[in-house]
């Protein structure tokens, strides 16, 4: 007897979460955001449609409402740069900024910070002049210099102007949302990582990774989810091929109730399949998670090609 769909109220929310060509979902500007709802004086109960609780495991009920709990706090995001540091090279000398993310509205005790050259900063006004040109009109990038670059005076004056750069964009609704946003402060070490994962250098591809995790964590993976599942993905694999299957099937734990509720058809039946051998090893009761499988591979064959999740990450960020 086919199951009958459980109807969902209408709450006249658009969540505004999109496909992207990339491995990485795009959170669009017509996503909710919480700061906004904070000041409109809404009651933001669920941001992104879920799964009816009869379908859920007791364990991703709690998942679900703490995240809920935690979406009602108005966050936001705060920037500083603390340091800078001049860089020599054979032909070339630069200067990279170190850019810490803070959120506010909550204890955060994870320092997550990442380095970037003054050109990244302009490739980012680049490409979100190009989507934005009018929000951004009194949004000024701090200019080039010719000459003083590589003064100290000149390096503690830039680094409070992008400061107050990123805070600018921050302030800007779509700019926030949109991916090359998120792309600044995420691509490279994302790229850097799956190229070591691609090498089998897969402890230092964890490292990176857990950056790039704290980083879309702090960045709105608790607002729109499916932002972390490449990661956590990725994770799982390099961990499991560093044979530690604990600390692989707890990424793949925190992954798989994401990629059943928003439907991501090609993470569900290889990360089903990494569990379901992670969960032998184990000693773990995986008949639950073999059946799923099951019916995973059923419903695909003959329309996709079966890949392991191993396969599927490493053609991530090529």
């Amino acid at each position: 007897m086919a199951e009958r769909a459980v109807p969902q109220e209408n709450t006249g929310i658009n969540t505004g979460i999109q496909q992207s060509n990339g491995p990485y979902p795009e959170a669009t500007a017509e996503c909710l955001d919480l700061e906004d709802s904070h000041q409109q004086g809404a009651c933001v109960y669920d941001l992104c449609p879920g799964p009816s609780s009869s379908c859920m495991t007791t364990k991703e009920l709690q998942q679900h409402w703490g995240a809920v709990k935690h979406r009602l706090k108005p966050v936001k995001l705060l920037f500083e740069i603390p340091s800078a540091r001049t860089i020599a090279q054979h032909l070339s000398k630069y200067v990279v900024y170190q850019i810490v993310l803070i959120r506010s509205g909550s204890y955060d005790s994870k320092r997550v910070s990442v380095e970037r050259r003054y050109s990244d900063f302009v490739h980012l006004h680049q490409q979100l002049l190009e989507d934005f040109s009018e929000e951004l009109e009194e949004v000024i990038l701090p200019r080039k210099l010719l000459t003083g670059n590589f003064n100290p005076e000149t390096i503690w004056e830039r680094r409070l102007a992008l400061r107050d750069y990123l805070a600018q964009l921050y302030a800007v609704r779509c700019v926030r949302h949109s991916h090359h946003f998120l792309d600044f402060f995420t691509e490279p070490e994302q790229r850097r990582a799956h190229g070591l994962l691609r090498a089998g250098q897969f402890g230092p591809a964890v490292a990176l990774l857990e950056t790039v995790l704290e980083l879309q964590e702090k960045m709105g993976g608790w607002q729109s989810p499916v932002l972390l599942v490449p990661t956590l993905c990725a994770l799982t694999v390099c961990q499991r091929d560093l044979e530690e299957p604990e600390s692989a099937f707890t990424m793949g734990q925190r992954a798989l109730p994401t990629v059943r509720r928003y439907g991501l058809k090609r993470y569900r039946g290889p990360l089903l399949e990494m569990m379901v051998d992670l969960g032998y090893q184990l000693g773990r009761p995986v008949a639950q998670l073999q059946e799923e499988l099951v019916q995973v591979r059923d419903a695909e064959r003959g329309l996709v090609s079966f890949r392991s999740l191993k396969e599927l990450v490493v053609q991530e960020f090529t």
